[in-house]
């Protein structure tokens, strides 16, 4: 038979504060990429639906450097929400 005596297990404390920090960036991660991609939603409605094309770079723009921004600060969606806030706006006034 194998002998796996060195394999983690759930019961092992070990190694748990290292999975809840991968886990909790990997939530970090999926929270930032999903609201990066409802602005890019908003910036296609803004280009191919109403044709603001040059919003639609900016608010593109905007949507990458708060994404960075949020990436690096450790703040996340919470960067790109008032973009994405922008981006609605900007879709129902230029309707």
């Amino acid at each position: 038979m194998s002998n796996n005596h060195g394999a983690s297990t759930a019961d092992d404390p070990m190694d748990m504060a290292a999975r809840e920090s991968t886990f909790a960036a990997f939530v970090a991660l999926t929270e930032t990429v999903v609201a990066v991609l409802l602005c890019v939603l908003l910036v296609l409605v803004l280009w191919g639906l109403e044709g603001h094309g040059f919003v639609a770079l900016v608010g593109l723009i905007m949507t990458l450097a708060a994404a960075a921004v949020g990436a690096l600060t450790g703040r996340g969606w919470r960067v790109v929400a008032p973009v994405f806030l922008l981006l609605g706006l900007a879709c129902v006034v230029l309707q």
